[in-house]
């Protein structure tokens, strides 16, 4: 089968500010669509996509996940850009205390955190539903967790989002970001031990070199695995559920109705949402799928937020439903390279939406203002104002 091209640019501003038009039109043009203007292949339809995503030995990350050369020529150790046994290694260890039962000793903190939080803002006249609401358990507690000394915390956020940023083509937005993305690179060269709050995440990666388990950089670069996905992806989610039940009529009386429905809601807005639009792969070899080969060589983008809009595998894919509950989403990915942090995600997220039905009577939300990152996508500022029960 010949793959069909199209003449849309992924990074435009255009596209930036009309993701759900643009990445409609490429699944009506094909399920992997080649793109000239980017000089990449696009996987943009459900199914292809999760085939794509658990055929990692043949679309690969280690030789990088960006849009552009440079980036994907800085050495990295981290366990995002790798694969086979070597991502196996890296991810066992770092996902210690990211797993479920792992999680529960920062369950009731997390909880307590969230009803003092909306508790707090619903004493406001009107907030920020980025800043004050969204970020609020990423930057408090996780970068806590994570056991980075103040000086680190403080540049967590800029470093996350230029780093997300810098993994685009060598546009303008990448151009500026890149000097920030160096700096964190530049400072986790810089942990030790010594370095870090003893008892934090960090710490533990970095104690795996003494024993001969990981390389100094090695452990350095794993705690990059720490910091960007516990903070941007997370708030960019948090900050477009509380948009949803905000802006759609009902919605938050069905969930204070029934709470069950956290879970599904956390679902949903993640599908929704889908805070990383893109990583690219390397086609290590020919990907052969019935909407065509890409061939060996190529590189190609994952569009994970145009997959989860996809209106043949999901009725009604551009509504937000409450109890849809779309458990297979690949918001988080999916496969061997899924999100390490989703389950902390989850956890925040439902904590959140919990103590919104504890403590709200209803949700007022305006226009958002929409960030441009080439490959985060969410809001950088929502007004929102709480109601009394």
């Amino acid at each position: 089968m010949t793959i069909p091209e199209s003449d849309i640019d992924l990074f435009s501003d255009d596209t930036l500010l009309n993701t759900e038009r643009a990445y409609k039109q490429l699944r009506d043009t094909g399920a992997i669509v080649r793109l000239p203007a980017n000089d990449l292949y696009a996987i943009t339809q459900f199914d292809t996509l999760r085939d794509g995503l658990r055929a990692d030995s043949i679309l690969i990350s280690g030789n990088g996940v960006a849009a552009n050369d440079f980036m994907n020529g800085v050495p990295s150790h981290t366990t995002l850009i790798s694969d086979g046994n070597l991502h196996k290694k890296r991810r066992n260890i770092l996902m210690r205390p990211l797993g479920p039962g792992a999680l529960q000793s920062v369950r009731d903190r997390i909880e307590a955190s969230a009803n003092a939080l909306i508790q707090n803002l619903a004493d406001r006249d009107q907030f920020c539903g980025v800043k004050d609401f969204a970020s609020h358990l990423p930057v408090s507690i996780v970068a806590e967790l994570i056991g980075l000394e103040e000086s680190g915390r403080e540049n967590m956020l800029d470093w996350a989002a230029a780093t997300f940023d810098a993994l685009g083509p060598m546009n303008s937005r990448t151009e500026r970001a890149l000097q920030t993305a160096m700096g964190l690179l530049g400072y986790v060269q810089t942990l030790s031990p010594e370095t870090v709050k003893p008892g934090g995440w960090a710490e533990a990666i970095l104690t795996e070199v003494p024993a001969g388990i990981l390389a100094p950089e090695e452990a350095a670069m794993m705690v990059v695995d720490y910091v960007a996905p516990a903070l941007d992806t997370t708030i960019l989610a948090s900050a477009h559920m509380l948009w949803r039940l905000g802006a759609t009529p009902g919605a938050f009386d069905q969930l204070k109705a029934d709470p069950s429905l956290v879970p599904s809601l956390v679902n949903e807005s993640v599908r929704l949402a889908s805070p990383i639009r893109e990583f690219t792969r390397f086609a290590a070899e020919d990907f052969v799928s019935d909407a065509g080969t890409i061939p060996a060589g190529a590189r190609v983008a994952m569009l994970y937020a145009s997959a989860n809009w996809d209106e043949r595998h999901y009725s009604e894919a551009d509504q937000f439903i409450i109890d849809r509950n779309p458990r297979d989403h690949v918001g988080w990915g999916h496969g061997q390279h899924s999100c390490a942090g989703m389950h902390l995600a989850r956890m925040e997220m439902e904590a959140l939406a919990h103590a919104m039905v504890r403590h709200i009577g209803s949700i007022e939300t305006d226009t958002p203002t929409v960030i441009m990152n080439n490959v985060l996508q969410g809001f950088a500022q929502l007004p929102t104002r709480f109601r009394p029960n």
